[in-house]
């Protein structure tokens, strides 16, 4: 197996060759095979057991114009099932904007009080609260869910997760003042939706976002009820193979509107184009649900994603250093899936990363990508 060391090094090499063979770029079509050979050559690097480990789906666009898309390893290494276009993976925290932007959809004033909607809960706090908090990561609520049984965390469904709600004694900061990532916030978001829509949450996704946009394939996790093309998460072990673990030997998997969703590259690349065109938000509420709203960056509670220059919008984050165009993205990490969707609004670049595999670093790959898409231009 690869170790992070030799992948590092790899990784080195190929940006130093992309970068030098760039400066003498004439033309487009020469700088697009010249950006899809420096791909190959980062995804090569990523991934060099071919069969015999998990893999990825990898599909990068510009426009509505697919400019690379490849597939590795396997889905299941038991029955050695490769991964291909037609494999669906947990997306994660992904999931989150789905449900950001079905709040959207609903004729929902986000800074009411979530006392407003939550009633039965008893704290003060709630009048504090609003559903722009939750979806932005800045409410203030604690995640103090107990953990003291391994099982019961790895079963839990939504409405097992927010029993502790009616216990929080106090809020850990201001709603608003400060970054803290908290899953629990977007099963509340997507209550939100069942009472302003009149529908079930999965129902509403399913008929209003996935099946417009064309995401057939698109589901949320189901433990008794799961295509055939889902892809297994997967770790190394301590004999350098692999191990399973997703539902059944990781948490979250059961809770759904904060990370439950299964999708595959391609049905991703049509939520992204149906963003791009207004086909699911409109462009106010577009630049309302990007617009930097909770700094990641100095956050004293979380360490998520805390990288300069980079905040939470609602559902999304947002990067915007300096001399770069502004990213849109979201990772999502889950068992052992690992995943990376990203987007540069102003010059339509759209990424699309989904592992099986959580052994590789996903923000050396990510700036490789931003490097290689940035330098040709």
């Amino acid at each position: 197996m690869i170790t992070m060391r030799v992948y590092a090094i790899c990784l080195t090499a190929v940006l130093a060759s992309f970068i030098s063979s760039c400066s003498h770029s004439d033309s487009q079509p020469a700088g697009d095979a010249k950006i899809a050979a420096a791909l190959d050559s980062l995804f090569d690097c990523r991934y060099p057991e071919g069969d015999k480990a998990p893999g990825a789906a990898v599909l990068i666009a510009k426009g509505d114009s697919v400019i690379y898309e490849r597939y590795f390893g396997l889905a299941d290494m038991p029955g050695g099932r490769r991964v291909d276009e037609n494999t669906l993976f947990n997306i994660a925290s992904i999931s989150k904007q789905f449900t950001v932007a079905a709040l959207l959809q609903q004729d929902v004033d986000i800074n009411r009080p979530c006392s407003d909607f939550f009633p039965e809960y008893p704290q003060a706090f709630w009048r504090e609260i609003t559903p722009a908090h939750l979806a932005s990561q800045s409410s203030g609520l604690p995640d103090s869910r107990d953990r003291s049984d391994r099982r019961a965390c790895v079963y839990a469904d939504e409405e097992q997760s927010l029993l502790y709600l009616p216990e929080v004694k106090e809020l850990k900061f201001a709603p608003g003042s400060a970054y803290d990532y908290l899953n629990p916030s977007f099963i509340l978001l997507a209550k939100i939706v069942e009472q302003a829509s009149g529908e079930d949450f999965y129902e509403y996704q399913r008929y209003h976002i996935f099946k417009p946009l064309g995401m057939d394939a698109t589901v949320y996790f189901s433990p008794d009820s799961m295509p055939a093309e889902a892809a297994h998460g997967y770790i190394p072990d301590a004999d350098g193979g692999w191990r399973e673990y997703d539902y059944g030997e990781e948490t979250f998997f059961a809770t759904r509107p904060d990370g439950g969703i299964y999708s595959t590259a391609r049905d991703m690349l049509n939520w992204e184009k149906g963003l791009a065109h207004g086909d699911v938000l409109t462009d106010s509420l577009l630049r309302m649900a990007y617009a930097p709203r909770t700094n990641v960056s100095d956050s004293p509670w979380c360490d998520y994603q805390r990288r300069p220059h980079t905040h939470y919008g609602l559902g999304w984050f947002v990067d915007t250093t300096p001399g770069r165009p502004t990213k849109v993205y979201h990772t999502g990490d889950n068992g052992g899936f690992q995943a990376y969707v990203a987007k540069y609004p102003e010059t339509g670049e759209k990424i699309i990363v989904l592992e099986n595999r959580n052994d590789k670093d996903r923000w050396s790959m990510a700036l490789a990508i931003d490097s290689i898409l940035t330098s040709n231009q």
